[in-house]
């Protein structure tokens, strides 16, 4: 259903006007001696001052009203109407701008940060609980307990919107790279275009998946460059693992800025920063006790899972894919016992050779633990099992340059790593580096 509302635009033009006449009639009321007496001053006309103020009164009120409306249609104009096409989340919007959701909304933010939003969205039709997932797209896309299906419309409502000032500031970069994140298929669960931006994005049905995999990728990946690096290995990843079980949703998580250099990936601040922020969203999930969990790091990726797990998330499965360390030097410091731990790295990966950086800084500068350095290596560390990641069967004694990306397709190796990951994902039969030496 449509309704015949005035656009954003012609709402704001009457929010104008209505905001002028109560100027002009307080300009009137208080009119110096050199323009006149006030238009009240004269006792015929005195008794008209109350209804006066009241009118200026209205006027205000009634411009700020239709002004929060317009923005709400302006939400709706974002997406458009379509004579052919499903219109569900134009109306829904539209809905909001006429006032027809005005006691959902105002209940939605009466509930505060601690309040229960599942049962509020339970208890709300189909249209309205959509409604107000869209017209607070920015306070429920990545909160706990929405409904997956509302957070994935709020995300999308996000997309449209950084996509729309893309446009407006002529950034054609950022406008393509939104107008494609806008694909019907995708289902994000984090969206935000600020700095480097964040997301975390879902492949497969997450609402019914008996088998849960987040990954976090390394140094230099930010949202910019996200659909032409990260996107890819989620898509592979997930491609292997569904391939092994259907019941499997795997989750690409960029919800914390990581290192953008080198130098920068040998401190610990930004994997203490994320840690936190990474360990509430696997929470916030609220995945049944049944679902096997997995978490998975890359490079520096790997750094921020092991400080999660340290801050309190327990996967059923940890595993550090060309780790610099999960920033301890034992298994008993992740304070994890019932999580199962797994390392995986090409021979030829130059991390190899990475030192901490308590062994390099710390020579000059004494750092604390708890600034700099990754702890050991978790390949060799006791109670950690690695994985076979394809390269065994091709020794390289020295340093293959392309090694440290190649873990989830590309190369035959590649190919065979990512498997092996998705193996443990859905509880397979999965290799161990010792398996694969022994087969040579």
């Amino acid at each position: 259903m449509t309704f015949c509302l005035a656009d954003a635009t012609s709402m704001r033009l009457l929010a104008s006007r209505l905001d002028e006449a109560a100027e002009e009639i307080t300009r009137l009321q208080g009119a110096s001696v050199a323009v006149g007496l006030p238009i009240t001053a004269a006792p015929e006309l005195a008794h008209y001052e109350g209804p006066l103020r009241n009118l200026v009164e209205w006027c205000h009120t009634s411009a700020a009203e239709i002004r929060r409306r317009a923005a709400v249609a302006a939400q709706a104009d974002l997406i458009g109407w379509s004579p052919a096409g499903d219109n569900l989340a134009y109306d829904a919007l539209m809905t909001a701008a006429a006032g027809g959701l005005d006691d959902q909304l105002a209940a939605f933010d009466t509930l505060g940060e601690d309040g229960d939003v599942a049962a509020f969205f339970a208890a709300l039709t189909p249209v309205q609980a959509l409604g107000v997932a869209l017209a607070r797209a920015a306070q429920v896309g990545a909160r706990a307990g929405v409904p997956f299906e509302l957070r994935f419309a709020a995300n999308r409502q996000l997309v449209r919107q950084a996509h729309a000032e893309a446009v407006r500031v002529g950034d054609q970069a950022a406008a393509a790279r939104y107008t494609r994140l806008l694909n019907p298929d995708r289902q994000l669960l984090l969206f935000d275009p600020r700095g480097l931006g964040k997301i975390a994005e879902v492949k497969g049905d997450l609402a019914t998946a008996k088998h849960v995999a987040v990954f976090v990728p390394g140094t230099g990946n930010h949202l910019a460059n996200y659909l032409a690096g990260s996107e890819g290995t989620l898509q592979t990843l997930h491609g292997a693992a569904a391939g092994l079980s259907v019941s499997t949703a795997t989750i690409l998580w960029m919800g914390s800025p990581l290192p953008q250099s080198l130098g920068a990936a040998t401190l610990d601040l930004q994997a203490d920063r994320g840690a936190p922020e990474l360990r509430d969203f696997v929470d916030d999930l609220r995945l049944a006790p049944e679902v096997r969990t997995t978490l998975i790091g890359h490079s520096y990726g790997s750094v921020v899972t092991g400080h999660a797990v340290r801050a309190g998330l327990h996967p059923d499965n940890l595993v550090a894919v060309a780790s610099p360390g999960w920033g301890v030097t034992s298994v008993d410091e992740l304070n994890a016992p019932g999580t199962k731990l797994f390392a995986m790295r090409h021979q030829g990966d130059i991390i190899k050779l990475a030192p901490t950086a308590d062994e390099t800084l710390g020579v000059l500068v004494p750092l604390p633990d708890t600034v700099a350095g990754h702890g050991d290596d978790p390949v060799y560390m006791a109670g950690v099992e690695r994985l076979s990641s394809g390269s065994e069967a091709h020794p390289v004694f020295g340093i293959d340059m392309d090694a440290h990306s190649d873990y989830f397709g590309g190369s035959e190796a590649g190919r065979l790593a990512g498997l092996n990951l998705a193996r443990v994902i859905v509880g397979d039969d999965y290799e161990t580096y010792e398996e694969a030496r022994a087969a040579l």
